[in-house]
């Protein structure tokens, strides 16, 4: 049974982007907690601080009990402005929420991953180019990006999930930067619901695998937050 997930998670701001943060309710600072950044789609964009975690069904999943007590971890959901995108100035503002996180919580540095739908799947394959370093995973959904980026970050395990009969972002998106990465010497998993159409974030945060393997993913090299 999904919990509701905004009467967990802290409302806060970073500069003027709102954010907000699920702490384990057992939080132990003697302890190292993965960190899973979550970037949303357009139609959750504004300044209410709450659409992006109320209409999304990563929150649906991860925040539920069994996965929690599975796979402790802090999440974090930033708010885009109305009218901007993933991409540009917001990608720094990104990492200054991730740095802040850093330092206000226990945060194991070699398990930070990244997820994101539509527009934030497009976020997630940025930030990936930007600081190809810094992720343990990512899982784009439904997203796309330049594919001549792929070399910076094939070293990233990457699994890739779109609806075939999505008409808001073409599942050609995500087959060229799967085939890019493979390409550049790397490798992804990439998921492609036959049936599906632009939410297939409603199938791929269900995966039964998903959240295993993400979580099993370690950097070998360590950086600061």
């Amino acid at each position: 049974m999904a919990i509701d997930c905004t009467a967990m998670m802290r409302p806060e701001a970073y500069e003027n982007l709102p954010y907000r943060i699920y702490v384990p309710e057992n939080y132990d600072a003697a302890k190292r907690y993965p960190l899973v950044l979550y970037l949303h789609g357009m139609g959750e964009c504004g300044t209410d601080n709450r659409l992006q975690t109320s209409v999304n069904s990563v929150m649906e999943t991860l925040l539920e009990p069994e996965n929690l007590a599975a796979y402790p971890c802090i999440v974090l959901a930033p708010q885009c402005p109305e009218g901007q995108w993933w991409a540009g100035d917001l990608l720094p503002a990104l990492m200054g929420l991730l740095g802040q996180t850093g330092s206000a919580y226990s945060i194991d540095l070699a398990r930070v991953y990244i997820t994101g739908l539509s527009m934030g799947g497009f976020g997630t394959w940025a930030m990936l180019a930007e600081y190809p370093s810094y992720f343990a995973a990512a899982v784009p959904v439904c997203g796309g990006g330049d594919p001549d980026d792929a070399h910076l970050f094939k070293d990233v395990p990457v699994w890739a999930f779109h609806g075939a009969r999505d008409t808001t972002v073409y599942p050609e998106g995500s087959r060229c930067m799967v085939r890019a990465l493979e390409e550049a010497g790397g490798s992804a998993r990439y998921t492609e619901y036959p049936d599906a159409a632009h939410n297939s974030w409603d199938r791929a945060y269900r995966e039964p695998e998903l959240f295993p393997w993400m979580f099993a993913q370690i950097r070998d090299r360590r950086q600061e937050l």
